[in-house]
This record gives structure tokens, C-alpha cells and sequence, in this order.
């Protein structure tokens, strides 16, 4: 029984500190974004950053929130590296929930920090829509304002519905 507590005591204490270091996560004092170098020698701060507004409630840390925010768009209107193609169709899914649209952003940045390799405007706006989706999903009840349109897409929300949906609205 005291292993079983043991292993169950280390199990939490784990996961936990995993959780708190999404948390916290703190914008990096006088960036210097000036040289593809200096976008480069954030790209991890991003990452974090990118981490910290998916992972905290909508609702929590306004302020924090913001400052984060305004980071992450600092560095991605400035990065040679990262190109993000800005569609119609976010001014839909951004329409009654404007800070989805950063989340869009970001699980664009993400993906293409990630994936140096694979600059495709596809792979960019479904890694942005799943980013918005899984959002959308647990803040529900954190200050998010419910969307038909979303809680559709979070219906049919399979990889090969999401991308199908994607296709159709870069068509038109």
C-alpha cells in the first residue's frame, strides 16, 4: 500500500509541475528583434508563449494575457522565417471571439517553428484551426462567447472534416 502511495504521490507531483511550468511562462524583458538572428533566438520564447495562451483559461490572468499576446504578434510580424497567409474566412471564426484570431496565428507559428521544412499554406491554416478549436473547446465556460459556426466544425471535427472545411473556404 505505501508503494502504491508513493508511486501515486510522484505521479501528481509529476503532472503537476508539468502544468505549473505552462503557467508560468514570462515575456522576455527588451527583446531585441531586429536580425533573423534575434527572431531566432526566441523561437523557443514563442513556443512557451504559444503554450501559455492555449493552456490558460481565457478568463484568467487578463492582464498577463495581453503582454503575451503582444509578444507573440511583435514576433510574428517581424520573423523573415515564419509567412502566415491571413484567409477570409478567419474574420468569420474571429467575429464574435476576436482573440481566436491570435490563437489562429499561433498554431501557425507553432507549426512552422516546428516544421521547418514544410512552408505549405495548407498544413499553416490547419494547424491554426486546431489550435482555434481545441481553444474554443475548454474555455467554454471561460469567457469564451459560444459560435455556431465553431461548435459545427467541433462536431465534424476529424482531421479529414477540418481539412476538407479548410479547402473549401481557400477555394472561395
Amino acid at each position: 500500500m505505501k508503494r502504491y502511495l508513493l508511486c501515486l504521490m510522484t505521479f501528481i507531483l509529476c503532472t503537476s509541475s508539468f502544468t505549473l511550468s505552462a503557467q508560468d511562462f514570462n515575456v522576455p524583458e527588451a527583446a531585441v528583434l531586429k536580425t533573423a538572428n534575434d527572431y531566432k533566438t526566441y523561437e523557443k520564447d514563442v513556443i512557451d508563449g504559444i503554450n501559455w495562451i492555449t493552456n490558460t483559461p481565457l478568463d484568467e490572468q487578463k492582464d498577463k494575457r495581453k503582454e503575451v499576446n503582444a509578444f507573440l504578434m511583435r514576433w510574428m510580424t517581424g520573423t523573415p522565417t515564419v509567412s502566415i497567409e491571413v484567409s477570409s474566412y478567419l474574420v468569420e471564426i474571429s467575429e464574435k471571439n476576436p482573440e481566436l484570431l491570435i490563437l489562429f496565428l499561433s498554431g501557425w507559428t507553432k507549426f512552422a517553428i516546428e516544421n521547418p521544412d514544410n512552408s505549405d499554406a495548407f498544413q499553416g491554416n490547419l494547424a491554426g484551426m486546431k489550435m482555434v478549436l481545441e481553444v474554443y473547446e475548454k474555455n467554454k465556460k471561460s469567457g469564451i462567447k459560444k459560435d455556431r459556426a465553431l461548435e459545427k466544425l467541433l462536431k465534424r471535427k476529424s482531421d479529414e472534416d477540418l481539412e476538407k472545411w479548410i479547402q473549401k473556404k481557400l477555394k472561395s
